[in-house]
């Protein structure tokens, strides 16, 4: 019996006597003087005690112990030691640490971690959305969106390691950002690029324009990751996008590796690509391309065709994208080519240019005559 009558210096108690198996398979005994009157209330303490041991694998209540009062620095300082390199892309940590370095540990870094709240947080995207009036606007929600991401994500991490009670509330709400690529080129545009720039750059931007890679996606692009089935005219060609090289490392992309088909002009560009591990787009001298200077051999292209000057090399994959959707590609395939996981990103990815005006007064001026017959 777990409850038993006992009597001590002459007076009749209740002792509660359990037995238990602690977590490494030992048996403990636990005995307990109630200090209750009645059975029925004995028992109702045994059942706590029994509760507590399944609960701790202790009779008793554990000793409590402070938390730590860390500071926020010292939180991202842990953050980005424990959870940046297990958990992000090196091109995703490279924005996490600038979106750190140039606007939380300013304004929160000797704050106890504690003390970061909604309040704190609003403040900063109001002071970010002073300072953004230069940029476009779609671009300065998404600066003021991502500082707000970055700074959720670090929180998080803090409640799960105990540091703060729990997520602040009054975060101020993700903004809409529209798109980044205000203007894309046209198409007699792109055949200019491609016509004005060197070899090494020409097949570069020819991966970008008529695969959609990223750019860092065609840097680590090798010749082995270039399929080609059938012969002549039936011959098709596949391209396998299994990672992309950023700050010196390779990461597979977000959405995992993908196929995208080899079209337009890249099939002669391709038709003999390099073997094995040799990069398929190489500088002039036979090396892999640093991470600027792709974009920067395209301002310079572009600066001497006198193009806008808002062009950048990602407005190529805008193009290819846009033109994929134009070409009449379903728009769940687009997706999978562009490596999007969410559609609402590849909708972000379309844009509008004047020959569409025509393309719809066309369609419907053969339209209003046929329902006019």
């Amino acid at each position: 019996m777990t409850i038993r009558v006992i009597h001590k210096h002459g007076t009749r108690r209740l002792l509660i006597d359990i037995t238990f198996k602690q977590s490494d398979g030992t048996k403990r005994r636990f005995r307990r003087v109630s200090s209750a009157v009645s059975v029925a209330a004995a028992r109702d303490e045994e059942r706590a005690i029994r509760d507590r041991i399944a609960r701790t694998g202790a009779p008793y209540e554990p000793a409590l112990v402070e938390t730590p009062q860390l500071s926020f620095r010292q939180v991202v300082g842990e953050y980005r030691r424990e959870f940046m390199p297990a958990n992000l892309k090196p091109s995703t940590r490279r924005g996490y640490n600038s979106v750190i370095n140039t606007h939380l540990l300013p304004l929160l870094g000797d704050k106890p971690a504690v003390d970061v709240s909604g309040r704190c947080a609003q403040e900063l995207d109001t002071a970010l959305g002073r300072q953004q009036g230069r940029k476009t606007a779609a671009r300065a929600r998404t600066t003021r969106n991502n500082v707000q991401i970055v700074l959720r994500s670090i929180l998080r991490f803090a409640e799960q390691r105990g540091y703060i009670p729990r997520g602040p509330t009054g975060l101020p709400a993700l903004k809409r950002t529209g798109q980044l690529v205000d203007h894309i080129p046209t198409d007699a545009e792109v055949r200019c690029l491609l016509g004005a720039a060197s070899v090494s750059q020409r097949r570069f931007f020819l991966l970008v324009a008529y695969a959609g890679l990223r750019p860092n996606e065609v840097r680590a692009l090798r010749g082995r990751h270039v399929r080609w089935e059938g012969a002549d005219e039936a011959r098709r060609g596949t391209l396998l996008v299994r990672e992309g090289l950023s700050a010196g490392e390779l990461a597979t992309p977000k959405t995992g590796p993908r196929k995208v088909p080899i079209l337009g002009p890249l099939r002669d560009e391709l038709k003999t690509p390099p073997v094995g591990e040799k990069y398929i787009a190489s500088t002039a001298g036979g090396e892999t391309w640093s991470e600027w200077a792709p974009n920067q051999a395209f301002k310079r292209v572009c600066k001497r065709l006198n193009l806008s000057e808002e062009y950048t090399l990602y407005s190529l994959r805008h193009w290819a994208i846009t033109s994929w959707l134009r070409a009449g590609i379903p728009v769940h395939v687009v997706q999978r080519m562009a490596g999007h996981k969410h559609l609402s990103t590849t909708q972000r990815y379309v844009h509008f240019i004047d020959a569409d005006l025509d393309t719809a007064v066309a369609i419907y001026g053969n339209y209003g005559a046929t329902a006019a017959e």
